[in-house]
């Protein structure tokens, strides 16, 4: 029954890599489509506010998506509490984190960039409530193993995002215009998901949902902090650019930023398909099983960080210059310092997919956490006198505590596999 709603680790690794090249491909035609018709700062002024956005998530979603798409895994016979636990709880910390955006927006917006910012950072409360309702349906989607639903759904959303970009253009309008679109496109997309999920699965009463909320919440909290510290490393080296420098480069910054983002698809992929199959491994204890797949996956990731990181260094520059043109100039240049980064990434793909099956989840809140500490010390050094490229010397010199001593930490689960189990965290 498990292996045949799969289709096994492979099978489910071609749908999620549908899944994933599918918000990459929209990524992609939102901005090479309306990047240049905004203009370098327009643009930047666009990244800056899904950046704040995303860091006002860090405490809107608390790390209730990873967790519910554990637990769902762990109970794909029954997961209709854990659903319902999931909704409930990422209600009550979304909510008031979109109030609190919407709040602050004026007096942030002008810290940031100035006055011309404010209209665009009123939509950040819109973009944290569909953003967290959006992300947490694939995450349960992914927990369910229903690839090709949330497949669906994601082509769902890229109709309807491309959709937006094209009124924006044709309408003349702007920044404003196209992040309600984007918004709305997100909610839209979410609740449809959200009705199949409460048709579909039987909501328990309230004794059992308790302990679903209990141990959703055990397990959300590092991971929470985690997701923080791995926010805070995502989504500093944007903001800190438009502050220590100007929208302008933070444009320029943020389209560099777009194709490496859209060139690391197959470590998601790789990564989304890996957490669930170790998970039901140990949950069998089937712990050759477990080895076995986490094989497959560091093979995998090995072969992408060096194919892929040549690719881009090669191809991605002129891409750049092809798609974005003469406007965008600087970014095919700080596209080319970026290949460390994806190099570093895909070799630390597994690193979060192993620390989550085992258990691990402080373990990599504490990773994340050195991460991002480093990232902001040396985005604060290395901006003001480099620009973007200290910014991404920054994330270079931040992402090798994590993908390298994450890889260690693997080393050491599996040499404890062999050897005699030892407790969670221990690493």
């Amino acid at each position: 029954m498990a292996e045949e709603r799969s289709g096994g680790l492979s099978g489910g690794l071609v749908w999620n890599l549908g899944s994933a090249i599918l918000p990459l491909v929209g990524s992609f035609l939102v901005s090479v489509l309306l990047f240049p018709y905004l203009g370098r700062e327009a643009t930047g002024r666009y990244i800056l506010v899904m950046s704040a956005a995303t860091f006002f998530l860090i405490v809107g979603k608390f790390g209730i998506q990873a967790a519910a798409s554990r637990l769902v895994s762990e109970h794909e016979d029954e997961p209709g509490p854990w659903i319902r636990a999931a909704l409930e709880l990422r209600s009550l910390f979304t909510l008031p984190t979109a109030l609190l955006a919407l709040l602050v927006a004026a007096p942030l917006a002008r810290f940031i960039d100035g006055p011309q910012l404010v209209d665009p950072f009123y939509l950040c409360a819109a973009v944290i409530v569909a953003a967290s309702s959006y992300e947490l349906t694939g995450e349960i989607l992914v927990g369910l193993r229903r690839y090709p639903l949330l497949f669906a759904v994601r082509t769902v959303f890229l109709a309807l995002r491309i959709g937006v970009v094209l009124w924006v253009r044709s309408a003349g309008w702007g920044v404003v215009a196209f992040l309600a679109g984007h918004a709305l496109s997100q909610f839209l997309t979410s609740a449809g998901v959200w009705s199949w999920l409460l048709r579909r699965f039987r909501l328990t009463g309230s004794a059992e949902g308790k302990e679903a909320r209990r141990r959703m919440l055990s397990i959300s909290f590092p991971l929470a902090l985690s997701s923080a510290s791995f926010l805070v490393y995502a989504q500093t080296d944007k903001l800190m650019v438009g502050w220590l420098r100007d929208a302008a480069t933070a444009g320029e910054f943020g389209v560099a930023r777009t194709v490496l983002d859209a060139a690391l698809f197959p470590t998601f992929a790789i990564a989304w398909t890996l957490r669930p199959a170790l998970i039901r491994a140990l949950r069998e204890d089937r712990a050759a099983l477990f080895r076995a797949r986490l094989g497959r996956g560091l093979r995998w990731s090995l072969v992408y960080a060096l194919g892929g990181g040549a690719l881009l260094l090669v191809l991605g520059p002129p891409l750049v210059l092809a798609l974005y043109r003469e406007t965008f100039a600087a970014s095919a240049g700080l596209l080319r310092w970026m290949t460390p980064i994806l190099v570093l990434r895909g070799l630390g793909t597994v690193v979060f997919p192993v620390l989550l099956a085992t258990d691990r989840q402080v373990t990599y809140a504490r990773l994340m956490a050195l991460t991002a500490v480093l990232n902001v010390v040396a985005n604060l050094a290395l901006i003001p006198p480099l620009g973007a490229v200290g910014a991404i010397w920054a994330t270079i010199a931040s992402l090798v505590p994590l993908s390298l001593g994450g890889l260690w930490i693997v080393r050491r689960i599996v040499r404890e596999q062999v050897e005699g189990p030892a407790s969670p965290d221990s690493a």
